[in-house]
């Protein structure tokens, strides 16, 4: 599966209806996007954590949502979400925050899109929807792992699946990960992960040697900013 993240590089502005479309008609069979909670707890997508407002910086969080109506709401994604149910959907969490999990929960749930919609997020911020695990069983939650290795001596709390890799728009981080895990290693990682009930997908990558470090792993489930050169090459192999 490939999964657009962010609708990104598809010539339209990321965290959008358009990006989302362009990018599944371009061949991705998932989307990443990121989810913010406003000052007076409405829920926007945008991954920066601030945003410009009549020339200055400001942070979302510390923003009412009548100021940033231009974001795409939690309401209009959740509409989209629903009439796309054959695609998957990855909702990143920007916050700990456990009203913005329970607001998302609540549009899964209505909508009865459990297997669709997953929420996903960095240790430090997917704790509440973690712990929300126990309430809503049907719930899918993934953790993005910052060091792989280190499971082998704490084993990651308990969630649907985990996220392995780096971001290539990090300058030297694929470089990193691929000196630290070699593709051997991270197959066998792989396989320690799915013996402990964990479902395994790869990202953030963008380039072909990324696709073939993954893929000579097993893992062809892959986040990535360029849709078109992952269907490319996947297609052709």
């Amino acid at each position: 599966m490939i999964i657009t993240h962010r609708g990104r590089n598809t010539k339209t502005e990321e965290n959008t209806i358009a990006a989302f479309e362009r990018a599944l008609q371009m061949g991705a069979e998932g989307v990443e996007c990121d989810l913010r909670l406003t000052l007076d707890n409405k829920i926007v997508v945008h991954h920066n954590r601030k945003i410009m407002i009549h020339n200055r910086k400001i942070a979302v969080s510390k923003t009412l949502f009548k100021y940033v109506d231009n974001l795409l709401s939690l309401d209009d994604l959740f509409t989209y979400i629903a009439g796309h149910k054959n695609i998957h959907f990855f909702l990143e969490i920007k916050s700990s925050s456990e009203i913005l999990v329970e607001k998302i929960i609540k549009e899964i749930a209505e909508k009865d899109l459990w297997s669709k919609v997953n929420i996903i997020g960095f240790s430090f911020f997917i704790g509440s929807a973690i712990r929300l695990q126990s309430r809503y069983p049907k719930l899918r939650v993934w953790q993005l792992i910052n060091i792989p290795l280190y499971s082998y001596i704490r084993m990651p709390r308990k969630s649907y699946g985990v996220m392995l890799g780096w971001f290539d728009s990090w300058f030297g981080s694929g470089w990193l990960f691929r000196r630290l895990i070699s593709v051997r290693r991270l197959a066998q990682l792989k396989e320690f992960y799915e013996k402990n009930g964990f479902k395994v997908i790869g990202g953030v990558v963008n380039r072909k040697s990324g696709f073939r470090y993954f893929e000579q792993a097993g893992i062809e489930d892959i986040v990535t900013d360029n849709v078109g050169i992952a269907v490319n090459y996947f297609k052709h192999q």
